[in-house]
């Protein structure tokens, strides 16, 4: 085993220096790493719902900037868009991709911009139904990814640029859909260009010490947004505060990121709260997240895939809707 993983749980867990120090086996290290890890986070869902409980109105008008809720299946608009995007699965699955790609299209309707006088530009959009749901409501969308077939190539398969039809979720207008090869970080359009930029889940994975890969795009997308144009950006957060290379914490989506755009404003303040019965919804990374989609249908509906365990660290999706000004 390399020396990185070996160091790992270590790092997460010192005192398990003591039991190398006894001459214990790897395997048993493995072992009880796992054990801290299930541990101690559950003993932070507990503290949390007993020091900050929080309930929302289902039926409320949702908020834009925030983590996902799974009383967000229960509210009519949200609903109603999931349905329109073809994710409203009639067995009752419930997955936090579906309400990334739902909350996006609410704030895009939300301050008018889907209108045939608007046009997008998806960053990291791989073969996702929002370009070609935005094919059927605005003037023009281009798709962006690497569409390399390599690490990603089953969320940006090669050919997609060529035959967007052939993973098209349900008809729309090809006239109004342009895919397109291109690094997020480095947008090939000039300035002042766009009405809605929108990528979901994506530029964590863009690299760069302090997540700087990520400021990049944003930076990119403030630069060839119009004045008035918004920014829809769905991200991984992390609840208890871990710290991590690609996704955010409480610190870092603020100092790698918010506070270092000078255009791009929040469309309201981010209320990174999650509600207590969210809490009772973790899914374990690497034996289910991963394998979702080999998941017997009987688990999943039970089980909805919101709130995701990797080893000690809790993370969502966190919602964040930008204007230019």
């Amino acid at each position: 085993m390399a020396l990185k993983a070996k160091i790992y749980p270590i790092r997460r867990h010192p005192s398990l220096l003591k039991d190398i120090f006894k001459g214990k086996r790897w395997d048993y290290i493995e072992y009880k790493a796992r054990t801290l890890d299930e541990k101690e986070t559950s003993n932070f869902i507990s503290y949390l719902k007993q020091t900050s409980p929080y309930y929302t109105n289902p039926h409320d008008k949702p908020k834009l900037n925030r983590l996902c809720y799974v009383e967000d299946w229960k509210n009519g608009e949200i609903k109603e868009t999931l349905s329109q995007l073809q994710k409203l699965n009639p067995q009752g699955f419930i997955h936090r991709k579906d309400w990334e790609w739902a909350l996006g299209i609410v704030a895009m309707r939300r301050f008018d911009k889907l209108t045939k006088k608007s046009t997008a530009i998806g960053i990291g959009s791989g073969t996702e139904p929002i370009p070609f749901y935005l094919a059927n409501n605005i003037n023009h969308v281009y798709a962006t990814d690497l569409y390399d077939a390599k690490d990603w190539k089953k969320a940006a398969p090669s050919d997609f640029p060529e035959n967007p039809k052939k993973y098209a979720p349900f008809p729309y207008n090809e006239d109004a859909l342009t895919v397109l090869r291109m690094n997020g970080t480095k947008l090939e359009f000039p300035s002042e260009n766009f009405d809605i930029a929108f990528s979901f889940s994506s530029i964590e994975h863009f690299g760069g010490k302090n997540h700087s890969g990520a400021l990049r795009c944003l930076r990119e997308i403030e630069r060839v947004l119009k004045r008035g144009g918004i920014a829809v950006i769905a991200t991984e957060y992390i609840i208890n505060n871990k710290e991590h290379h690609e996704f955010f914490n409480r610190r870092t989506i603020y100092s790698d990121l918010i506070n270092k755009l000078e255009k791009l404003q929040l469309v309201e303040p981010l209320d990174l709260r999650i509600t207590t019965n969210t809490l009772d919804t973790v899914i374990e990374l690497f034996s289910i997240d991963a394998n979702w989609d080999n998941i017997d249908e009987e688990y999943k509906k039970t089980h909805p895939l919101i709130l995701i365990r990797a080893r000690n660290i809790l993370f969502t999706s966190v919602m964040l809707v930008f204007q230019k000004h």
